[in-house]
């Protein structure tokens, strides 16, 4: 990503409605994940500015935490929140750690990254225990695409039912899909179609998250905490499958007694 980009993030993800709002979906897949666990070895994928690091730690204390990201600027901002996790240079396709080590494998908005995303999948599953599982989120829909992803560096946006096509295709096994961000998607899909009509090429790409006044920051903040706080109840009642961004959590299969 931009190194303004990490700045932007680590700015606002501690309190910007989106980053609360992804975190109160991923929280309950986490737990899923997790459940039962006493002192599992958890590691985030692309662990960014370290908020995620930060989830783990509040559910789960006990957790031996590894945040691996490939850019320095990422793992220096993780450090600076002062986490007991531990921060590791690397890239995603050559994980640093031996074969079946992880109990919980943690890749939101990070498997869009990267190019070859099924050599990904399959170090995943390389590193993960039989019955370890992962906890991912991809952005959704091509048709979304917009300056936002040339500035994060995002190699794609995924269509429907593609990333757990590419999971089942790596071994995995799919137990949790869902939308997330899907109350907003018909005006956030009218905004992008604007923004694509009338963008200045001559434009460098942007963020979309972006500083506002105090008093709209904290209207647009309750609002949108009750938006996510009924996406939450909703997607644990409904199969609902769409959405800005997917989430899935998925395992690596026990191993078949002979």
């Amino acid at each position: 990503m931009e190194v303004q980009a990490y700045h932007d993030m680590a700015a606002q993800e501690d309190r910007h409605w989106w980053f609360r709002g992804k975190r109160r979906l991923v929280a309950p897949l986490l737990d899923e994940a997790l459940a039962g666990s006493t002192s599992p070895r958890v590691v985030d994928v692309g662990c960014g500015t370290g908020s995620n690091l930060t989830l783990v730690h509040e559910r789960f204390p006990a957790a031996r935490q590894v945040g691996i990201d490939s850019d320095p600027n990422a793992l220096g901002y993780c450090a600076r929140r002062g986490e007991s996790a531990h921060l590791v240079r690397a890239s995603g396709l050559a994980l640093p750690l031996a074969a079946e080590s992880v109990d919980c494998l943690v890749a939101l908005d990070f498997i869009e990254h990267v190019e070859d995303d099924s050599a990904l999948l399959r170090e995943f599953l390389r590193v993960l225990r039989p019955g370890g599982s992962l906890v991912a989120s991809v952005p959704a829909y091509p048709s979304l695409w917009s300056p936002h992803d040339e500035f994060m560096h995002h190699r794609r946006r995924y269509r429907s039912g593609e990333l757990e096509r590419k999971l089942a295709e790596a071994g995995f096994r799919v137990d949790r899909r869902h939308g997330f961000n899907f109350v907003l998607l018909p005006a956030i899909a009218l905004v992008r179609w604007i923004k694509r009509r009338s963008r200045d090429d001559a434009a460098p790409p942007g963020s979309d998250f972006f500083e506002l006044p105090a008093p709209l920051d904290r209207l647009l903040d309750l609002f949108m905490g009750a938006v996510f706080r009924f996406e939450s109840l909703a997607v644990r009642l409904l199969p609902i499958r769409f959405g800005v961004s997917a989430m899935v959590r998925a395992h690596r299969p026990e191993r078949e007694r002979s």
